[in-house]
């Protein structure tokens, strides 16, 4: 808690009437004091200089959600949770510099998010970014949880998409696409065997293409690879992983898709395909991922494989707008009518954890969402999910469970950006 402590007594004092740069140790009485304008932008309390050489801003977020099940042949947990309750400064420094830390005390257990150090190279659209955050893997796993259609990311992208992890990564734009390269290491708040083994590492390569981007009118293609050896934890023996995702919902913690320990792992392989598209207040998106487990001893390799589709309509006519510097879509339009702006959105997913062949029966999920959303204003949203999830004979998650379940759910959640 006193990393948070320390955030909250900087935004106070950045807060305060008259801010400057003040000066600290080793400067001198010239050229140290900046004043800066303070103004709200989409909602977004933003401090800047008036050469935009500095600019400071906070980007928080409460998620309050709560769930109900109708089960079938196992009991879930019906209830409420902090999803997220987010405390984020990010900053440009002297132009070309850009710093970001995010904290996540939901639940209240401290997590922390994206922090980092960023350099741009504005003349040839180059950035270099070292910290900690999210892999270039996945579109819907790179989008924030802020914009996310749903409450939660699909089965698949649960799975496979490993979200932020300390790393080293180079982006390169124009106008037309991106293309991002990553080395990355172990997840943050993990226990790793920092004693006699090394840490284990990815790398990541992540393409991205928009043929049409104009107002109201996206496409965006995508492609994305990685290669990883195994994380060094005390919790699994060295050169063993396991792959396991909840079915869409956090406030049950059941992963009921478990593929086990996964033995004797040298490396595995993950690979991506993106497409979506914005036409007017119409958004699709899907993509489909893969990963093939490679093992020592001549023990077979372990695939797995899904993919998801995912539709929704903006009743009241807004649009997306879309980043082609980072290959993402981006937020809703300001809402056009006073009372805000209504979305009606489907996904459909399916992820199978289960390689008869390499003696792995991990389950498969068949899973169908419909949601509606309800954007009062830029800063809130209200969500309604409905799912109904089919479950095979092997997802038990490690034999806790009955097999071959089928439930269906629904899901709400209060959000406010801040």
């Amino acid at each position: 808690m006193k990393a948070i402590a320390v955030v909250l007594c900087g935004l106070v004092l950045l807060c305060s009437p008259g801010v400057v740069l003040a000066q600290g140790e080793g400067m001198s009485d010239e050229g140290t004091k900046t004043p800066l304008g303070v103004e709200a932008r989409s909602g977004k309390l933003v401090f800047e200089s008036a050469d935009k050489e500095f600019q400071w801003w906070i980007d928080s977020r409460i998620q309050i959600d709560g769930a109900m099940y109708f089960e079938n042949k196992n009991a879930m947990s019906n209830g409420t949770i902090m999803r997220r309750a987010t405390l984020a400064l990010k900053s440009i420094l002297w132009k070309d510099w850009q710093a970001e830390i995010d904290m996540d005390f939901g639940d209240a257990v401290l997590d922390a998010r994206d922090i980092w150090i960023r350099y741009n190279f504005r003349d040839v659209n180059l950035a270099l970014q070292v910290g900690n955050f999210k892999e270039p893997f996945g579109l819907e796993r790179l989008n924030s949880s802020r914009l996310l259609t749903f409450l939660e990311r699909s089965t698949v992208t649960n799975a496979i998409a490993l979200g932020r992890r300390m790393g080293f990564a180079a982006r390169y734009w124009t106008d037309y696409g991106q293309v991002t390269l990553g080395v990355f290491g172990h997840e943050l708040g993990t226990k790793v065997d920092k004693g006699t083994l090394d840490e284990g590492f990815s790398t990541n390569a992540r393409l991205t293409l928009a043929p049409v981007n104009n107002k109201r009118e996206t496409i965006h293609l995508g492609l994305a690879a990685s290669y990883k050896t195994p994380d060094v934890t005390p919790d699994l023996a060295p050169n063993t992983i396991e792959i396991n995702t909840r079915t869409e919902t956090y406030v049950n913690d059941l992963k009921a898709l478990h593929s086990g320990d996964i033995t004797d792992v040298n490396y595995y392989t993950r690979i991506g395909g993106e497409l979506g598209g914005v036409y007017g207040p119409l958004y699709v998106q899907g993509e489909v991922m893969a990963t093939q487990v490679k093992r020592w001893y001549g023990k077979p390799s372990a695939n797995f494989a899904g993919g998801y589709g995912t539709i929704s309509y903006m009743l009241t006519g807004e649009s997306r707008v879309y980043y082609v510097d980072e290959g993402e879509f981006g937020p809703v339009d300001k809402p056009a009518s006073p009372w805000g702006a209504l979305e009606v959105a489907a996904r459909y997913s399916i992820l199978s954890l289960n390689d008869l062949d390499a003696g792995i029966r991990g389950g498969k999920c068949n899973q169908m969402m419909f949601g509606i959303n309800w954007y009062p204003n830029m800063n809130f949203k209200i969500q309604l999910n409905f799912s109904s999830v089919k479950l095979d004979d092997n997802a038990t998650s490690k034999g806790r469970l009955n097999p071959g379940d089928s439930y269906s759910f629904m899901q709400m959640r209060f959000q406010a950006s801040l």
